[in-house]
């Protein structure tokens, strides 16, 4: 009887420490991925202003319109990915993304 007790504890260890592992895991994936975000906002803050000017002066829309349409542009692209994946912070995330998949 001691034995299956002694194996139930180590069970329970175990799980426990696969558990924790995995938290941390998604913690550091959490924080990795935000590091990714906020670089590509950076990288995208002047074609942001570029987008915003163009509005204003080309179609001569509302400041609130282009200050919306400036703010919804996210580098996103027709046939192709999104802008600043490549960056350093985004290549980390990804690549501990890998490393750690189920």
């Amino acid at each position: 009887m001691p034995s299956n007790l002694f194996r139930f504890f180590i069970l329970v260890i175990v799980i426990y420490s696969l558990s924790a592992t995995a938290f941390a895991h998604k913690d550091e994936q959490a924080k990795l991925d935000q590091a990714c975000e906020d670089a590509r906002q950076i990288a995208l803050a002047p074609r942001r202003k570029e987008i915003y000017q163009e509005c204003i002066q080309k179609f001569k829309k509302s400041e609130a319109v282009c200050l919306s349409e400036a703010k919804a542009y996210n580098g996103n692209r027709i046939n192709g990915a999104p802008l600043f994946y490549e960056l350093p912070a985004c290549e980390k995330a990804f690549a501990f993304r890998k490393k750690h998949a189920a």
